[in-house]
């Protein structure tokens, strides 16, 4: 039987990634964790804040749809409603990061591994940015979308992503399933890349947009690019800058 006398919170947060080196919390470095858990703290003094997020977004890497989640006591809890507690939170946060919603979750819930799936997206742009520029991929090139998308439905399934991140070891054997993967076109030259997979690999976003750039910008076929994948050999990579890429949102 769980603790009554406990109240687990969630919440969906926004933020730039641009002045942080990630998500997780980490010793002398400004993370979004560690700012989200200071603000909590001070909100609630006498409270243990644990701050679980359902993505470990790297140094750089921007989130629409952050999900996390955090208990306290309900004596804690009563003191504010769940608006109050977003207003408040959000006063004592820099700039660059928002809460957007709060609300009492089931009391098993995990952000991370009550996840069922993750939706990332990508932005290229074929029109130089000066405003937020930093937030899209400038391409100089013809962009092919029926050779990007031919590629991430080959690659759309159960595969191990070994040859398309930066992990040295993964316990799981670098399987991931994706769900879903295409490139299309939006307004004023900018070109979206969603995927949305169960989990992901460090860095494997960015070298599959990379993968993207190379086929579709080029005359490199995607199906010799498939073959190194499929086959698990080394498959030279453009790791894209983290600035384009966003956690859009998170599936339970």
């Amino acid at each position: 039987m769980g603790n009554k006398s406990i109240v687990n919170l969630k919440m969906i947060v926004e933020y730039d990634g641009e002045n942080y080196y990630g998500w997780q919390k980490q010793k002398n470095k400004n993370t979004v964790q560690g700012e989200l858990e200071k603000a909590i703290s001070i909100l609630f003094p006498g409270e243990k804040i644990n701050l679980h997020g359902a993505g470990r977004t790297d140094a750089g890497v921007s989130a629409y749809g952050q999900c996390a989640n955090f208990k306290i006591s309900k004596n804690s809890f009563r003191k504010f409603s769940c608006s109050t507690i977003i207003y408040k939170i959000n006063s004592l946060l820099p700039y660059d990061i928002a809460v957007k919603k709060i609300s009492v979750a089931q009391e098993g819930f995990h952000a991370r591994y009550s996840a069922v799936s993750r939706t990332y997206k990508y932005f290229f742009t074929q029109c130089k940015k000066g405003i937020m520029g930093s937030k899209y991929y400038f391409i100089k090139n013809k962009f092919d979308y029926d050779k990007a998308n031919q590629f991430l439905n080959m690659i759309t399934g159960n595969h191990s992503f070994k040859s398309l991140c930066k992990n040295k070891s993964d316990r799981h054997n670098f399987l991931c399933n994706i769900y879903s993967a295409a490139v299309k076109k939006l307004q004023f030259g900018v070109i979206e890349f969603s995927i949305t997979a169960n989990r992901f690999l460090h860095s494997m976003v960015r070298a599959i947009a990379g993968v993207l750039i190379k086929v579709a910008c080029s005359d490199v076929h995607p199906e010799d690019i498939y073959k190194k994948f499929i086959n698990g050999e080394k498959i030279v990579i453009r790791y894209l800058p983290p600035g384009p890429l966003f956690l859009f949102k998170v599936n339970y």
